[in-house]
């Protein structure tokens, strides 16, 4: 993506920004001439410092974004933790983890970024873009506790875009739903020869996996496109395979 290439002027926070998906999008709303505060539990040199399941630090972190730029139009929720297991094994706490993340977390951050974008004008403006995940809409092979959170997000997204319509803000709620996505996170689940190999991928439309980048551009394509809110899969084709 080009330098300056929609999006001057607009301010961005981004959470989970700290490394893939994350970090991708920081560079790519950059790349498009946003101004963007990153945030992360891991926070170190340029982000900011922020527990999503903390309300306390999500009024901090709107806080810090209006101190550095003075306004918020882009809020993105992409804070999260990995988790996979059978249902048998799989413990009430690490079940309520997924979901304190997932939908906690990203519902205190939409609802303080309305707030704000509220109080910028009227009719408020602005765009919500919470990363979910297509194990939200298709079953995936022993994620039900993070299925069944993605798939939470993607419901409150679509009623939370749906009030706000009918509220007549200009506020676009979205989710965006990778498939499989090779970052960090899904690097310490599977060892490098499980990306290296053609064959796992053989089945997909594309045949190959998501980047981070692949990613963070459809979220600028959301931020840039004026859509109603939506669930814009970006999978290389995995929902239209017969994999789980």
């Amino acid at each position: 993506m080009t330098a300056g290439a929609g999006l001057e002027g607009q301010v961005a926070l981004v959470t989970g920004a700290a490394s893939g998906i994350g970090a991708a999008t920081c560079a790519a709303l950059e790349a498009a001439g946003a101004r963007v505060l990153g945030t992360d539990m891991r926070a170190s040199g340029a982000l900011f410092p922020h527990d999503v399941t903390d309300d306390a630090q999500w009024e901090a972190a709107i806080a810090e974004v209006i101190r550095r730029f003075g306004r918020l139009d882009i809020l993105v929720s992409n804070a999260g933790i990995a988790g996979a297991g059978r249902v048998v094994d799989l413990a009430l706490a690490d079940f309520r983890a997924q979901a304190r993340v997932h939908v906690e977390g990203a519902f205190l951050g939409i609802a303080r970024a309305v707030a704000e974008m509220r109080r910028q004008g009227t009719p408020a403006s602005g765009t919500i873009v919470a990363v979910a995940s297509v194990a939200g809409m298709k079953p995936v092979m022993q994620t039900t506790a993070y299925g069944t959170a993605k798939a939470a997000l993607i419901a409150m997204v679509r009623a939370i875009g749906a009030e706000l319509c009918a509220a007549g803000d200009r506020i676009r709620v979205h989710a965006v739903c990778p498939g499989g996505t090779r970052t960090p996170m899904t690097e310490a689940r599977f060892p490098d020869s499980y990306w290296a190999e053609p064959a796992n991928f053989a089945n997909l439309p594309l045949r190959d996996y998501c980047r981070p980048q692949d990613v963070a551009e459809a979220i600028v394509f959301l931020c840039l496109a004026e859509l109603p809110s939506c669930a814009l899969v970006v999978d290389g084709g995995w929902m239209l395979s017969n994999r789980i």
